[in-house]
């Protein structure tokens, strides 16, 4: 695919999940980082709530970070979605929730902080409307 088509596609994606692509200055940086790319392989949806990871890098030290970013509607079960950042230290063998837990039903685009993601960690966004314990999913982490 060249990169016209892979770009297109990309903004295709993230156009349909609702979330940003994340460039730099974009509104929701945070400071003391330079937004980078929504990595799409990460997206999940579940009971119309979406996320993905977003990567970034700190501009003190040019290292990698990683935030979740949401878009957080009423669920397809009239209930608030929630959002929230994980990460392993163990090639995917077990997951840790790193950061608070977003919620709304207006539909709105919200971000996790970044968090340090160097070599041998991986992250993952959650996603769900906690109408039972289990009622969430987990993208796959990178």
């Amino acid at each position: 695919m060249n990169k016209k088509k892979a770009a297109r596609a990309l903004a295709t994606c993230a156009a349909a999940l609702g979330l940003a692509t994340g460039v730099t200055n974009s509104a929701q940086a945070q400071a003391g980082y330079t937004d980078g790319y929504v990595q799409l392989t990460t997206e999940v949806v579940f009971v119309n709530c979406g996320g993905a990871v977003q990567f970034g890098t700190s501009d003190s030290n040019g290292s990698l970070y990683a935030r979740g970013v949401f878009t957080l509607n009423l669920s397809s079960r009239a209930r608030e979605c929630q959002g929230w950042l994980q990460r392993s230290t163990n090639k995917g063998a077990s997951w840790t929730t790193i950061s608070g837990i977003h919620h709304s039903a207006n539909g709105e685009v919200q971000y996790t902080d970044y968090y340090w993601d160097s070599t041998g960690y991986m992250a993952r966004v959650c996603v769900g409307d906690m109408l039972y314990s289990n009622s969430y999913s987990c993208g796959p982490g990178v």
